[in-house]
């Protein structure tokens, strides 16, 4: 059974690939605005036709603050389906134009730390009834996003002497998060990962042929 599924899987690939143009044909790429978030993310472009591609991209964020010791850890992946609308002529390649692509994206973060919280004349009252001052507590706090969102993208990618990639694109989609616990005693968001609605996309990768 498994060798049956293995031989279909081959034979659907090679008909998505046969007809696929000659020169760059699968690109790696990577997006360094996500650096400043404290995430790797990491794209593989494959053409699978004369004017189409797969696009999948996956991330791992990482980030320790020590003033708080707040951790926080989590990875996401997308799905896109590039149709390019325009090709330039001059790059024999799919992978280079104007190209509009559906996608879907999941995302998993974990955030967990403790604060120092200081609160002006707090107190309590002991055994013997005497009144002790306190100007603060430590609070250790958890909290787990889950988010799943799907739209549409725009945009332009450029090869450069068929070596070097420049990707640029916007665009936007609807998204669903899930939310448990908290974090740092607050019921705010903590960005656009903790939203429910519709969110814009723009970015730019840099990447190679492969």
């Amino acid at each position: 059974m498994m060798k049956k599924i293995i031989l279909l899987i081959s034979l659907v690939l090679g008909i998505l690939t046969s007809n696929a143009q000659e020169g760059v044909n699968t690109l790696i790429k990577n997006s360094p605005f996500h650096f400043f978030d404290g995430t790797f993310n990491m794209s593989y472009e494959k053409a699978i036709s004369n004017s189409k591609s797969l696009n999948l991209s996956g991330g791992f964020h990482l980030q320790n603050n020590s003033w708080n010791t707040k951790d926080e850890i989590g990875w996401t992946g997308e799905l896109q389906i590039r149709k390019y609308l325009i090709n330039f002529k001059k790059q024999e390649s799919v992978l280079s134009g104007m190209f509009v692509a559906p996608y879907i994206k999941g995302s998993y973060f974990r955030t967990e730390g403790d604060d120092w919280w200081y609160v002006q004349e707090y107190g309590y009252y002991d055994v013997d009834d005497v009144w002790i001052e306190e100007d603060g507590f430590y609070g250790s706090y958890s909290k787990e996003v889950k988010n799943i969102q799907g739209g549409l993208l725009m945009g332009v990618q450029m090869l450069f002497g068929n070596v070097i990639s420049l990707e640029l694109f916007l665009g936007g989609g609807i998204q669903y998060a899930d939310i448990e616990g908290v974090d740092s005693y607050s019921d705010m968001t903590d960005g656009i990962k903790e939203y429910t609605g519709v969110v814009p996309r723009i970015g730019f990768n840099f990447g190679a042929a492969f």
